[in-house]
């Protein structure tokens, strides 16, 4: 009988194991990181390490030695807005990252959170988790205005354009032209967006592209005019649109809620439209309007 019973202890124990070992079809599987939220590992410390662009304007670039831009403006506000929820002084401590890293940092754990004008793609998403969209913009190709003017995305059918590696706009361009039935454009990939840029004003591609508001900054900041009757121009008409978000680490709800509630309380308090109309407004190198583009609160109570 004593045998009988070990014999039923040990099958129970097994078949435990088996189910909370054994992989299930559909079943959410959380990253061993996350064990605690990062919320309170950020309390703990009293700091948060921050994933920061440092060579796309005008979300983040280095002028003069010190690091700037849209993004760097915005999370330098969010948390202050995160202090109250926080109850403490949290220190930033920014680290540099690249297209390249903004994902996989916030994936291995080196960085809490990333800011690097990230377009929230589902691709994206199925790896880390974002916050609302604290930015927008479109997508559209530079172009040298003396191959010809007013120059339509179907004037690109066939052609060789340039990207930035690590750049979601690879698929989102190749998609665009697929869905409308035109030849495929050959995309070059280069390190950067200055590179890209030279190679199209030394007429090695026919165009580059990314998000405007990057492509146009950072030509201009290169001594390049950028408008339709200037050397450089982009097709008025874009083939994608894009949304940034601050990315975070998957499945880690309680942190992904509180950026999202102090990226509403800048928003509520109207910090959020005197940083965007900084970067963004009449008066900056490149304009975007807000549109109907809005940052909904959640409801209190």
């Amino acid at each position: 009988m004593k045998n009988l019973a070990v014999v039923l202890v040990t099958a129970i124990v097994f078949l435990v194991i088996g189910i909370l070992v054994s992989p299930k079809k559909n079943a959410i599987r959380y990253p061993a990181s996350v064990v605690q939220s990062t919320f309170e590992v950020v309390k703990k410390q009293g700091r948060v390490i921050i994933g920061i662009g440092q060579e796309a304007a005008p979300f983040g670039y280095m002028e003069n030695g010190k690091l700037v831009g849209f993004d760097v403006d915005i999370v330098r506000a969010m948390v202050k807005k995160l202090e109250k929820y926080a109850a403490k002084e949290i220190k930033i401590e920014f680290r540099p990252v690249s297209d390249e890293t903004r994902i996989s940092w916030v994936q291995s754990g080196q960085i809490h959170m990333s800011l690097c004008h990230t377009n929230n793609t589902r691709k994206r998403d199925a790896n880390i988790d974002f916050t609302v969209p604290y930015g927008w913009d479109a997508k559209g190709v530079l172009y040298n205005v003396s191959k010809g003017k007013n120059r339509n995305l179907t004037d690109f059918a066939g052609k060789v354009i340039g990207i930035k590696r690590s750049s979601s706009s690879e698929g989102e361009i190749q998609a665009y032209f697929k869905n409308k039935g035109w030849d495929e454009v050959t995309l070059k990939a280069y390190d950067s967006h200055i590179a890209g840029i030279q190679a199209l004003v030394d007429d090695q591609i026919d165009g580059f592209t990314d998000d405007n508001s990057i492509i146009i900054n950072t030509a201009m900041r290169a001594g390049h005019k950028v408008g339709p009757n200037e050397v450089l121009a982009v097709t008025a008409t874009p083939y994608s649109p894009a949304f940034f978000g601050v990315g975070v680490p998957e499945n880690d709800s309680d942190w992904r809620d509180v950026l999202n509630y102090s990226l509403h309380d800048l928003w509520n308090s109207g910090e959020f439209l005197e940083i965007y109309q900084k970067w963004f407004g009449p008066d900056s190198m490149c304009p975007v309007p807000l549109g109907s583009n809005r940052m909904e609160p959640y409801v209190e109570g």
